[in-house]
């Protein structure tokens, strides 16, 4: 009876919840899920003042030269400076109703920044739990460690060109932290690497995130192949797969088919940019 009323503590002590009546939101975090309930259930949740969740670019620096890169980020742009008090001055002032369960650390490729640790570390301690991407390049020991202690998980992204890099970083990270991958989705071939990588890194992930193809930065358009992806997903135990945003139309016509909750893309989310401050819906509206 002890122990159980001990694992009741625990829960209670690691559980957040926020409540926004005016939203028809109430949200409640454990051990990095979140359920969220319509208070009248009559009627939806509505766009949060306050998110649950931010993304937070960091840098536009990155080595890995992707010719697609939505963000443009190259090698030979400088980290953003004070990136640590930026994110003091904008959280540290929200409440604990008001603060987001998790961000989202990106860039360029964030854990190269010299003070990506501090970031970590700063989130941390404000009792909002901080996640990263990553292209796999420029995962040190102490940015590893810090990864372990710090994080609520990590995404690594599946660009081909860099494999030799993602699939080093999948075989450090997935004993250290809850690991997803990102894959981005746009003709027959990028479909069918997508169901190759999620059977060879099936044990080693939570989930897959399916991102579609978008023509900004320096990517060229491209059409993606709606069609051949769903006759993919078809043939597939799909329980490990998730869609990322821009895929909400393609499975709001689909929902019947795919067992996920749905919600109008980023009325639960915003993109901090850290270089001027501003906050927009996404990163693809930044």
């Amino acid at each position: 009876m002890k122990e159980y009323l001990k694992q009741i503590e625990n829960i209670l002590d690691n559980m957040k919840i926020r409540i926004f009546k005016d939203k028809n939101y109430k949200g409640i975090y454990l051990n990095g899920k979140t359920l969220r309930l319509a208070l009248n259930t009559k009627k939806p949740i509505l766009e949060l003042d306050y998110p649950e969740f931010y993304d937070v670019k960091i840098t536009d620096y990155c080595t890995g030269q992707c010719p697609y890169c939505y963000q443009n980020s190259m090698p030979n742009i400088a980290h953003y400076n004070n990136i640590v008090s930026k994110i003091q001055s904008f959280f540290g002032k929200m409440s604990e109703n008001e603060k987001p369960f998790q961000v989202a650390i990106g860039g360029g490729n964030p854990n190269q920044h010299p003070h990506f640790i501090k970031v970590l570390k700063i989130f941390y301690e404000m009792g909002i739990t901080p996640n990263y991407t990553t292209n796999g390049m420029g995962l040190t020991l102490k940015v590893l460690n810090a990864t372990k202690k710090y994080c609520g998980g990590v995404a690594v992204s599946t660009h081909e060109h860099l494999k030799e890099h993602w699939n080093k970083a999948i075989n450090l990270l997935h004993n250290n932290t809850k690991l997803n991958l990102h894959h981005i989705i746009s003709d027959k071939t990028s479909i069918d690497k997508m169901k190759n990588i999620l059977n060879s890194y099936n044990k080693y992930i939570e989930y897959i995130v399916l991102l579609p193809y978008i023509a900004q930065g320096r990517a060229e358009p491209k059409k993606i192949n709606y069609n051949y992806l769903e006759k993919t997903l078809d043939n597939m135990n799909i329980n490990k797969i998730a869609f990322g945003a821009k895929f909400y139309n393609f499975v709001k016509k689909r929902k019947q088919k795919y067992d996920i909750s749905l919600y109008e893309p980023e009325i639960l989310s915003k993109y901090l940019d850290l270089k001027d401050m501003k906050i927009y819906k996404s990163s693809f509206e930044s």
